[in-house]
């Protein structure tokens, strides 16, 4: 299709062509040179607020936190969601998906059923990647003796067990065996 007629075909059908609003926004800060302002992503907020939960959730106060290491955090009784500036500086396509996880954390304080659930409905990721700026602040690495994946950690675990080989509840057939220290 040549581009006249392309062009003809969105003043027509503009809804069509438009990019969606998350879409738009991943576009803009891509380069991970400049990231959102607050406002950015309260306004953001209010889009997926709208999409994902019918404008329902509590009205919440996001925020870059310079001093965190990883993507987000939510404290809901305090209506506050803080997104990590390094690590959105390294994914910088993880913004909105960072949002919609520590939204979900406004209903759903923990990582039980209801979260997940939510997670899956909206397409939110459970887990944030890992970079190596995180690894600075990890001190132990353990790893799971059935499969093999690892798992960093800031502190010393006691029973935790393998996300992958026992979801949702611990099992020491799966329990995370001390690697080393990373630091």
């Amino acid at each position: 299709m040549r581009r006249a007629e392309l062009e003809k075909l969105r003043e027509v059908n503009f809804e069509l062509f438009a990019l969606d609003p998350e879409e738009e926004f991943i576009e803009r800060f891509k380069d991970g040179v400049s990231l959102p302002t607050d406002s950015d992503l309260a306004e953001m907020f209010v889009k997926l607020n709208q999409k994902y939960f019918d404008g329902k959730l509590p009205d919440a106060r996001i925020e870059w936190s310079t001093r965190m290491v990883h993507a987000g955090k939510c404290e809901d009784k305090q209506r506050l969601i803080r997104l990590g500036v390094a690590y959105h500086k390294h994914y910088p396509d993880d913004i909105i998906d960072t949002l919609k996880h520590e939204m979900i954390h406004l209903i759903h304080p923990n990582h039980g059923k209801g979260f997940k659930s939510e997670a899956q409905r909206i397409g939110a990721s459970r887990y944030s990647r890992m970079y190596p700026g995180m690894l600075k602040a990890m001190k132990y690495l353990y790893e799971c003796p059935e499969c093999g994946e690892q798992y960093p950690s800031r502190k010393m675990l006691r029973n935790r067990s393998c996300g992958k080989c026992s979801p949702g509840r611990y099992n020491s057939k799966y329990k995370l065996k001390f690697v080393r220290r990373l630091r």
